[in-house]
């Protein structure tokens, strides 16, 4: 069953701009913040000022660094500057994402494990382990999974990484396909297809699925909706991933199995999250939705009503309960 507008339109509205936020850990007063950077959720350019930022950088040596390193261009970080804040506050978990970026690029995979290893310490909650898992679970053997940020990756590495789970899907984040010298690099070692230039940074991942049909391309629920919306027509959902297929899939059979036998639930069960989780949480509707019209056209009752109950419950925790309703009304 293909993506249908109707719910397209649902994710868009009610995912876009939760679908990046992520747990932050107590940082000391003088620190900047790279939550507090604003960015486009659609393409994920900064929003907020240099000059705000440059404010903010005389406050410390600290902030003067990562002030450079926010400040710096998508498309060639300035990662000489984020070590340099790393030496000064080597406790500050937020930039350990970003040092695991750093590594992924320059193929230091020793270094990139050890920043895994303390993201998992430091960041990683039983939900985003549990969500990344099931990520993971949703991608056919040797497929690549495209993801747009930090939440949908870094709890995907760590555990590639630290537990050895799945480490036959080919994790490729936006943030560093911006990289052309990283593109360049992964474009060799998986056969996978680019443009040379490209008008926006965001067509990029646009083109992945259509120039790379050989691939088994499968895309993160928590991709830009100017992607999904583009693609629509040939993304099948097969759980937490959606595999873009010009061919007509049978992806029903592939999300019932991964939901019935192959997924976590223990903390989709749990009937009370952090809040962060609760907007997470959001994106399984779009699957459950999907498996409710399969349970009512095979007469399973039961299950429909099970599943509906659950998509409710989501809904309800994260504050999406009428739009939700609307939905399932039609």
């Amino acid at each position: 069953m293909k993506l249908t507008l109707t719910i397209l339109t649902f994710v868009f509205s009610v995912l876009s701009t939760h679908s990046q936020q992520i747990v932050i850990t107590k940082q000391k007063k003088r620190s900047l913040s790279k939550y507090s950077v604003q960015l486009n959720p659609n393409t994920k350019e900064r929003v907020t000022p240099d000059q705000e930022l440059t404010e903010k950088s005389n406050q410390s040596s600290f902030n003067f660094h990562y002030s450079a390193y926010l400040k710096s261009d998508a498309a060639n970080k300035n990662y000489s500057a984020l070590l340099l804040a790393y030496g000064i506050d080597s406790t500050n978990s937020e930039l350990y994402y970003e040092l695991a970026k750093y590594h992924e690029v320059n193929q230091n995979e020793k270094e990139k494990d050890r920043f895994c290893v303390k993201l998992k310490s430091a960041n990683l909650t039983a939900a985003l382990r549990e969500y990344a898992y099931n990520t993971l679970v949703s991608v056919e053997k040797n497929g690549v999974l495209i993801t747009y940020g930090e939440r949908d990756t870094y709890p995907i590495w760590v555990l590639q990484t630290t537990e050895n789970f799945r480490t036959d899907v080919q994790v490729l984040n936006y943030d560093l396909l911006l990289n052309e010298g990283y593109r360049n690099r992964k474009s060799k070692e998986l056969g996978i297809r680019f443009s040379r230039k490209y008008s926006e940074p965001i067509d990029l991942l646009k083109e992945i699925g259509p120039r790379n049909e050989n691939k088994s391309i499968y895309y993160s629920l928590t991709v830009s909706h100017l992607v999904l919306k583009e693609l629509k027509s040939d993304l099948y959902a097969t759980g937490l991933a959606l595999k873009f297929s010009k061919k007509e899939l049978d992806n029903l059979s592939v999300l019932r199995t991964n939901w019935e036998k192959n997924f976590l639930k223990q903390e989709l069960s749990k009937s009370k999250f952090v809040e962060i989780d609760n907007q997470l949480h959001l994106n399984y509707i779009l699957p459950l939705i999907q498996l409710v019209s399969l349970y009512e056209k095979e007469l399973e009752t039961a299950k429909a009503e099970e599943t509906k109950k659950l998509i409710h419950q989501l809904a309800s925790m994260a504050g999406k309960e009428k739009a939700v309703k609307q939905i399932l009304s039609k």
